[in-house]
C-alpha cells in the first residue's frame, strides 16, 4: 500500500501521526498524575523507559556516540527542550488539557517572526497578517482578563518560546549528527532534570495503572520522534505543515475523552482561528 502513496501523502500522514502521538503522550502523562504520580515523577519514569529503549537501539545498531556530538548548538537544543518540558508539565496539571496544547501552537508563528528578524528571511505583509491572526487565536484561548486568565498559561508561553529556541538550535546542528544521538541525549537530559525535580516535589507509590500509563506514554513519544524525523525525509514540508494543526483537534479529543473537559465557545473559536491561520500560513 505504501508504494501506491505519493511522497507528499506519506509526509502528510507522518506529520499527522507524529502530532497526534505527542498529544496522546502528554495526555497519558497527565492521566498518570491522576493515578497518583507527581508530574515530574511521571516524566522521570517515562524518561527511564525511553533511555533504556534508546540504549538498546544503539547497542543493536552498534552505533558509537562520540563526544564530538556535544557541540554548542546541540547543547543549546537540549537545554531548550529541558526548559520547555519543565515549564509545560508544571502548567499542564493546572490547565485544561486542550488549552495548554493550543497555546503551544504559538510556536510556528513565533518561528516565522524570529526567522525574519534574526535570519533575514523574507516575510510578506500577508505573512505577518497571518502571524497576527494566529496570535489572536492564542489570545482567545489564554484570555488575559482578570476573571478568566490563569497565570499557569504564562508557563506554557515560556515553554513555547523555549521550543522556538530549540528549532533554531536544531537548524545549526551539523548534518552528520544523526537523529538517534540527538534523541538519546535529549531523553537522558530530561530524565536527569525531572529526577532532580521529583526529589523535591515528591515521590509517590507507583500503581500498576500508573506504570502502564507511563510505559504507553514513552511508546507514543518515541513514535512522535520517529514520525517527525520521517516527515522531513519525504515530500514537501509546505504540504505536510498544515497537518501539524491536527494536534489542536487531537488535544480537544483527548481532553474530552481522558479528562471530561468540554471546551467552551471561545476556546473552540480560538482553536478554529489557529488552525485556519496555520493552514493559510503554510500556503503563503
Amino acid at each position: 500500500m505504501r508504494k501506491d502513496l505519493s511522497p507528499n501523502t506519506l509526509g502528510s500522514l507522518y506529520m499527522t501521526a507524529g502530532s497526534l502521538a505527542y498529544v496522546v503522550n502528554d495526555g497519558l502523562i497527565r492521566a498518570a498524575t491522576e493515578a497518583g504520580l507527581d508530574i515530574y515523577q511521571a516524566v522521570f519514569l517515562r524518561g527511564c523507559v525511553m533511555v533504556a529503549i534508546f540504549v538498546a537501539a544503539i547497542t543493536v545498531r552498534r552505533d558509537r556516540v562520540p563526544r564530538t556530538v556535544l557541540t554548542g548548538p546541540l547543547v543549546a537544543r537540549v537545554f531548550a527542550e529541558v526548559v520547555s518540558t519543565a515549564t509545560f508539565f508544571a502548567a499542564l496539571v493546572h490547565l485544561q488539557f486542550a488549552n495548554a496544547q493550543t497555546i503551544l501552537m504559538l510556536v510556528p508563528f513565533a518561528v516565522t517572526v524570529v526567522a525574519a528578524i534574526a535570519l533575514g528571511e523574507q516575510v510578506t505583509r500577508r505573512g505577518y497578517a497571518i502571524v497576527l491572526l494566529g496570535f489572536v487565536g492564542v489570545v482567545a484561548v489564554v484570555r488575559p482578563t482578570p476573571d478568566d486568565f490563569s497565570p499557569w498559561s504564562l508557563l506554557v508561553i515560556i515553554s513555547a518560546l523555549a521550543l522556538v529556541a530549540r528549532e533554531f538550535a536544531t537548524r545549526r546542528i551539523e548534518s552528520d549528527i544523526g537523529p538517534l544521538p540527538i534523541a538519546s541525549l535529549t531523553a537522558a537530559s530530561i530524565t536527569v532534570m525531572t529526577g532532580v525535580l521529583a526529589a523535591f516535589t515528591g515521590w509517590e507509590n507507583v500503581s500498576l495503572r500508573a506504570a502502564l500509563l507511563v510505559v504507553l506514554a514513552s511508546t507514543f513519544l518515541i513514535g512522535g520522534y520517529l514520525f517527525s524525523i520521517m516527515t522531513v525525509r519525504v515530500g514537501d514540508l509546505s504540504v505536510a505543515a498544515p497537518f501539524r494543526y491536527t494536534a489542536v483537534i487531537g488535544a480537544v479529543a483527548v481532553g474530552q475523552i481522558f479528562f471530561d473537559e468540554t471546551p467552551d465557545t471561545l476556546t473552540v473559536a480560538g482553536c478554529a482561528v489557529i488552525i485556519a491561520a496555520g493552514v493559510t500560513k503554510s500556503r503563503v
